[in-house]
């Protein structure tokens, strides 16, 4: 009942937020929007490609990450990230049922599950920090064009998340992890994924992963590089859809816009807040309307364009390796 009570949660919300994407569409110039979306289709291919980059660095970082316990092609962090993201990109759940599926990915890969567990933490981790210094750097930007009212809310918006990481490092110091170990082990029994619940000692797999300082500093690196990089994707976007606007505005925008769908994490694809964030910030730069919404627009049509048929080629081989081994497909390995 329970369970029940949260999928209903969880499909209202995401619904909520599908109205609401099709209200902002319905506020602008529906038409307009269509036009200008079909005019730039062979450049939003451009942006689709243009992704992987950013993907790799991700996945460059998740690898290093992953080095004090176990090392794998970049090929395998690479399928695991495009995993990762697509699952919280497309399925109508939280922006984390994804990570379990990247950790399930390199567990599958042969990594144990709690180094699976733990490496995929300790990424999310860095991936979360290195987030809040993006934010902080297009907030920096933002001050230097002005931006008025915005930065004093994205000051406030910058102190809670700072806050916020702190509060999250000091409680992986302090034993969350453990909470974990106990919390996976439930979702193992629900999804019947028993290799999952085999993790005694996340805690301190999290924290010897914590000790290797050169493999953090270049995870960190390659989180950051996969920001900067996202960036360059919005303004590239932009660009495509026939704005002229230089590299500071988008990475604020885009600095901007991934704090405020991270805030709306609970929020399946953060529908309908990422959409009136852009909006919002792209009129805040002299855009028309219309642009700022197409920018949140085309991250949609690339999550459908790459991330959902990452998502059906994952399900394809997690089928067959059911019906060919049913017990190690689902537990992974122990």
């Amino acid at each position: 009942m329970k369970r029940q009570a949260i999928k209903l949660a969880t499909a209202l919300v995401g619904l909520a937020g599908l109205l609401g994407i099709i209200g902002l569409i319905v506020s602008q110039d529906a038409s307009a929007l269509l036009n200008l979306l079909l005019g730039a289709s062979g450049g939003i291919l451009l942006v689709v490609a243009a992704h992987i980059l950013p993907m790799m660095c991700s996945a460059l970082g998740w690898r290093a990450a992953m080095r004090p316990l176990w090392s794998a092609g970049f090929g395998t962090f690479l399928w695991a990230r495009l995993v990762r993201e697509s699952a919280n990109a497309v399925l109508p759940v939280a922006q984390v049922g994804g990570d379990v599926l990247g950790a399930r990915v390199l567990a599958l890969h042969g990594a144990r599950t709690v180094q699976a567990g733990a490496g995929m933490l300790v990424d999310l981790t860095l991936e979360f920090l290195t987030q809040i210094l993006f934010f902080a750097i297009g907030l920096s930007v933002l001050v230097l064009i002005g931006g008025g009212d915005m930065v004093r809310l994205g000051g406030l918006g910058l102190a809670v998340a700072i806050l916020t990481g702190i509060a999250f490092v000091l409680a992986q110091r302090w034993g969350m992890f453990r909470l974990f170990e106990r919390l996976l082990g439930r979702i193992a029994q629900q999804f019947d994924w028993p290799a999952l619940g085999s993790l005694s000692g996340l805690h301190d797999t999290v924290i010897s992963i914590y000790r290797d300082r050169r493999a953090m500093a270049e995870a960190a690196a390659g989180h950051l590089a996969s920001w900067l990089l996202g960036a360059g994707e919005v303004w590239l976007t932009l660009h495509v859809l026939g704005a002229d606007i230089g590299f500071a505005e988008a990475l604020v925008m885009e600095s901007l816009g991934q704090a405020v769908r991270t805030a709306a994490f609970l929020i399946p694809g953060a529908l309908g807040v990422q959409d009136g964030a852009f909006l919002a910030l792209g009129v805040m730069f002299g855009l028309p309307p219309e642009i700022g919404l197409s920018v949140s627009l085309v991250k949609r049509i690339r999550e459908l364009v790459l991330h959902a048929p990452a998502l059906l080629i994952w399900y394809l081989l997690e089928g067959r390796r059911l019906l060919r081994t049913p017990e190690d497909a689902r537990g992974g390995q122990a």
